[in-house]
């Protein structure tokens, strides 16, 4: 398997000629997608391919919100636990390399392959081959710190290698926040290791798709043998039940976990090593939530705003954790759908509806179950939108949106210090309460400059007018 992918083969195309099954679930934090891999793993010989990039690292269960050996249910889980705290999170390429001989390997002892998890550009990376950018020879690829050494400027700020990026990709340049360091990062990351223009290549590989599937008959099937569970739950009910996973964590020892991870960073620190802020172990949510109140411990362990730190933490993990689970929506309605689009395989995707935790067994496991039996046996499978009425409400809603193509465009507010890349974002900002507070603020301010009254009234109200005299 590792060969032929360094031959430049595909793992599309390996699942393409093995016409194996291969189960996938994916879908927001909290939805119970490690219960339904285990129970369809224990129903049909399956083992479980852990496609989280937390759960990857070694210990830390609770922080990484991982599945215990209890609710494992003696089924294999691959890829959990399996990187150092001290490792940066794998790169798509490193997870597709390794996901894909494992299910290889999984389907050589005849057993059924399940890929659960909730960092879904792994799964899409491994199940959509144009979503990774690379060079024709895996080997090229080189690691975080070989590219850091041979490439200094990719240790620089945003802004600086925003202006080589325009240089070199000034399409590229275009789509990216000034402030989004990371994506600039990978397109200068994409022409140092491949020579090439991210935009180029990625015109490439439109070009190829439109080109296929031009060819291709209306009625044509992709030959996949993929079944895919879309686990989702409607945000209010959710975020209540995440805000209450949270108070269960720090009960069960959070605070002795993110304390660990706190050492671990200072002593990196100590030593002179250096830990990015937004990559790796740090990442995960509760750490920088209950940074101030772990600083506190060690710094000033009597102090009486310990208690007031602590409850800051747990608020703000709340928060965090909310946060993400409308990020992983947003990702899937955004990327994931419009890549299952293009494959057309939009009929074995099946959202299942876990709102109701009352209900979990009957609407996830019970629906998981059966449309699982019928899709190894080879049976017609139901419409996904027939599924249920959460199902029909949102896949229609989520795929109307995803075919929704937003204009792109650059405009900067000065006045609210912000960048736009869509024009659908820049008119709702400037259409938005925010901007037209700043708008009348700026009127103030510049009256304030010719009338000495409207300066005094714009200082009594908390404005800074004009300093100088008028």
């Amino acid at each position: 398997m590792r060969f032929l992918l360094r031959r430049g083969y595909s793992t599309l195309r390996l699942f393409k000629q093995s016409m194996e099954p291969l189960v996938v679930i994916f879908g927001s934090t909290g939805t119970g997608k490690s219960d339904l891999a285990v129970e369809l793993a224990t129903k049909f010989n399956g083992e479980v391919i852990n496609a989280d990039a937390m759960q990857m690292y070694e210990g830390l269960p609770i922080i990484t919100n991982k599945i215990t050996t209890e609710e494992q249910r003696g089924i294999p889980h691959h890829l959990l636990g399996n990187v150092p705290i001290s490792e940066t999170p794998w790169t798509i390429l490193q997870f597709r390399d390794a996901a894909a001989k494992l299910i290889s390997d999984i389907r050589e002892r005849r057993k059924l392959p399940i890929l659960v998890g909730g960092s879904t550009y792994y799964i899409d990376g491994l199940l959509f081959d144009d979503r990774i950018i690379k060079d024709q020879s895996a080997d090229t690829i080189l690691d975080r710190d070989e590219l850091n050494t041979r490439f200094p400027i990719l240790t620089e700020s945003g802004e600086v290698m925003l202006k080589k990026l325009r240089e070199v990709d000034p399409v590229m340049a275009e789509r990216w926040h000034p402030n989004d360091a990371r994506k600039i990062r990978n397109s200068l990351e994409i022409y140092y290791t491949t020579g090439r223009r991210a935009s180029e290549i990625y015109a490439e590989q439109r070009s190829r798709k439109e080109s296929k599937w031009a060819q291709a008959s209306e009625s044509s099937h992709s030959p996949w043998n993929v079944l895919m569970f879309w686990l989702y739950a409607r945000p209010e009910l959710l975020n209540e039940r995440l805000d209450n996973r949270v108070d269960k964590m720090v009960a069960s020892g959070l605070l002795d976990e993110t304390a660990a991870v706190y050492d671990w960073y200072q002593s990196q620190i100590a030593a002179g090593e250096t830990v990015e802020r937004d990559r790796g172990i740090v990442q995960s949510i509760g750490f920088w939530q209950f940074e101030p109140y772990l600083r506190a411990v060690k710094e000033t362990p009597e102090s009486t705003e310990l208690a007031k730190l602590r409850e800051a933490g747990i608020s703000d993990t709340k928060a965090g954790t909310r946060r993400y689970a409308k990020y992983q929506v947003r990702w899937v309605t955004t990327k994931t759908l419009v890549s299952i689009q293009e494959e057309r395989l939009l009929d074995t995707l099946f959202l299942l509806d876990s709102t109701d935790i009352n209900t979990w067994h009957g609407e996830v496991a019970g629906k998981g179950v059966d449309l699982t039996r019928k899709f190894l046996a080879g049976e017609q499978l139901p419409q996904p939108v027939d599924l249920s009425e959460t199902a029909k409400e949102v896949l229609t809603a989520k795929v109307e949106r995803s075919n929704r193509k937003d204009t792109p465009c650059n405009k900067r507010c000065d006045l609210c210090d912000s960048t736009f890349l869509t024009e659908e974002l820049w008119q709702k900002h400037i259409k938005g309460q925010k901007h037209s507070k700043a708008v009348r603020w700026a009127k103030r301010r510049a009256l304030a400059r010719t009338d000495p009254r409207r300066r005094a009234l714009v200082a009594v109200e908390g404005q800074v007018a004009d300093p100088e005299p008028v």
